[in-house]
Formats: structure tokens, sequence, C-alpha cells
């Protein structure tokens, strides 16, 4: 038997949703600390580490924290059916598109704290290079993200938006 999928997202749901959205934020803010850090390194030379690098670790881990309840939310309880039904190829491409970007922002938001802290706590470079790397990938995810959720407000006006601001009612 099927469980019926919810009319909008829960309290905690958007909660979550909104923390990690500021997090990242502050990751960004954070991150040039990181990077000098992390280049003296690489250079050799002895390194102080200073507080808004302790911040971006301490950060980056409350991120992955956040995302696995996130994640363990979305299968306990589901999320609500997309806001339209497509009626025309430009708007399955839309629903595709949309599908697509949800998987790869929670990969990314998984992948970057994970490759961050096998960084820190293991010295690895590949890690280091590959949590540097995906910087220019998380920016355009977010960034299409933002802007697929303005189209369904002020193009399709179909109440998607909303969805991520007011809790369902039980």
């Amino acid at each position: 038997m099927t469980k019926e999928a919810p009319t909008g997202y829960s309290r905690m749901q958007i909660v979550l949703h909104w923390a990690v959205a500021v997090l990242v934020v502050v990751q960004f803010l954070l991150g040039p600390a990181m990077s000098a850090v992390a280049d003296g390194l690489s250079k050799g030379e002895a390194v102080g580490v200073s507080p808004l690098a302790w911040a971006h670790v301490a950060v980056g881990l409350a991120i992955l924290v956040l995302a696995c309840w996130r994640v363990g939310l979305r299968f306990a309880h589901g999320v609500p059916t997309p806001a339209f039904e497509p009626k025309t190829p430009e708007q399955e491409f839309l629903a595709f598109v949309t599908r697509e970007l949800t998987f790869f922002l929670y990969l990314t938001i998984f992948v970057l704290p994970i490759s961050g802290a096998v960084a820190w706590f293991y010295q690895s470079e590949v890690a280091a290079s590959a949590h540097a790397s995906m910087k220019v990938l998380v920016i355009a995810i977010v960034a299409i993200h933002v802007a697929i959720s303005l189209f369904h407000q002020f193009v399709l006006r179909d109440g998607a938006l909303q969805r991520m601001g007011r809790p369902q009612r039980d």
C-alpha cells in the first residue's frame, strides 16, 4: 500500500530547508579563511588555523547533519506532489529539470561536506581539490534552483514557492 503524498511540507522540513540555505551562504563567506589555511598547508608552511577556518569546518558538518535529517524526513513523511501537472512539452521539461535538480542539490549538500571533512581531517589533497572544484557547481545548482522557484512564483503562479514558506495544515 502506498502512502498518499502530503499536501505541503512540514514545519520541520521548511526549517531545515532554510537553515541549510543560510548555512551554505555562511560557508561561502567563511571559505576564504579556509582557503588561506589550505594554501599554506599545501605549500608546507606552518599555518595557524584561524577560528574562521574552524567555523567553516563546523558549519560544513552542521550542513551534513541537517541534510541527513532532511532526507530522513523526506523518506518518513514524503514530499508534496509537483505544484502543477505538466500539460505541454515545455512544462514537462521544467518538471524534469526540477526533479533532476533536486537530486543534484541533495547530492552536493552531501558530497561537499563529506569531501571537505575528508580533506580536513585526513589531509587529503584529492578530497580538498574535489571540494574546492565543486564550489562553481553548487553555485550553478543553487542559481538554477532559485531561478526555477522564481519562475514558478512569477510566471506560472502555481504556489510552489509558498509551499516552502508555509507548513501544511494537519
